[in-house]
């Protein structure tokens, strides 16, 4: 370890023998379980503490279905254990916190599912304007977040501020924790207009560091809605004074949207499957301004495709 920033590639490849993983799962007895639209993900956990934050994480979309998909993450005082399949287990070389122990499940657990399900996802945001539904795509701090809640302080529903995951054609809610930074805290409330209930809440947080908060208790009832089609996506590209939308093609955005894209597709299929599920759907780059005047744009944006009569 290198002492950098902590990703799923500070993870090591390892392998054990079947009795080993054997043994090893015996002591996950903690499972939490999640609902990604009709299917099921879970993860078991060796350390009840960790079990109890993951749930805390997933408390707005907690499931008690069959799973597809079963993560293991073992504590072993000197190390940790993650894995899905004997052929694809991973190691944390030394004492592991409850934070890192739900971080990296996380990401194993929605990687294995994504990978080896029909549904497809990209790693954005996803708001709607009654049925109509876009995906905010970005780098982690491109302004997703952020953006996403200001949306919601403006009439939309959120749908995730993370993951945009098509299932049977249709976008479905997933409402993992919010992590709300001070840069986004600090510009959202810079900028109200009014005061909200959202704002009200974002107050009430510590003004440093990074806060998580259950969509639910974050946005009320602006959180969560039924399956929809995606109507659109955002490609978020940089900042600026002022917000601009410009519609591009397919094949302008293509490499970003693979780059953002989980699925079990490999190869050229994978380019294939992206021109199938967002085939016609009107795309845009963005250029973030002030939180507020930014949803500005995308409603007047969204307006021209969709005219309030014709919704």
């Amino acid at each position: 370890m290198n002492g950098g920033p902590v990703s799923f590639d500070s993870l090591e490849r390892a392998r054990l023998s079947p009795d080993r993983i054997a043994a090893c799962a015996d002591l996950a007895r903690h499972e939490v379980k999640i609902a990604v639209g009709r299917a099921t993900v879970a993860v078991r956990f060796s350390r009840a503490s960790a079990a109890a934050a993951f749930a805390e994480r997933f408390a707005d979309m907690l499931g008690d279905g069959e799973p597809f998909t079963v993560a293991y993450a073992v504590d072993l005082d000197d190390e940790a254990l993650f894995w899905v399949s004997p052929e694809r287990l991973f190691r944390w070389p030394r004492a592991i916190s409850d934070h890192l122990l739900v971080f990296f499940s996380d990401i194993l657990a929605m990687q294995e599912y994504l990978t080896t399900s029909s549904d497809v996802g990209f790693h954005s945001a996803v708001v709607a304007s009654g049925p109509i539904l876009v995906a905010l795509v970005g780098r982690t701090t491109a302004g997703k977040t952020t953006t996403a809640i200001a949306a919601a302080r403006s009439g939309f529903a959120l749908y995730s501020d993370e993951r945009c995951i098509i299932q049977d054609g249709r976008v479905v809610p997933f409402l993992r924790a919010i992590t709300v930074r001070e840069g986004g805290r600090a510009a959202l409330l810079a900028d109200a207009a009014s005061a909200t209930p959202i704002d009200a809440r974002l107050r009430e947080m510590p003004e440093r560091g990074e806060t998580p908060i259950r969509p639910s208790a974050l946005l009320g009832s602006s959180a969560g809605g039924p399956p929809c089609r995606l109507a659109g996506m955002f490609m978020i590209e940089a900042r600026d004074a002022t917000p601009s939308v410009e519609r591009c093609s397919l094949y302008d955005v293509l490499p970003e949207l693979l780059k953002s894209m989980a699925s079990a597709d490999t190869g050229l299929a994978r380019a294939a499957r992206i021109g199938a599920e967002l085939r016609g759907l009107p795309l845009y780059r963005l250029r973030l301004g002030s939180p507020s005047a930014t949803v500005s744009a995308i409603e007047r944006t969204l307006d021209e495709a969709y005219p309030r009569a014709k919704r």
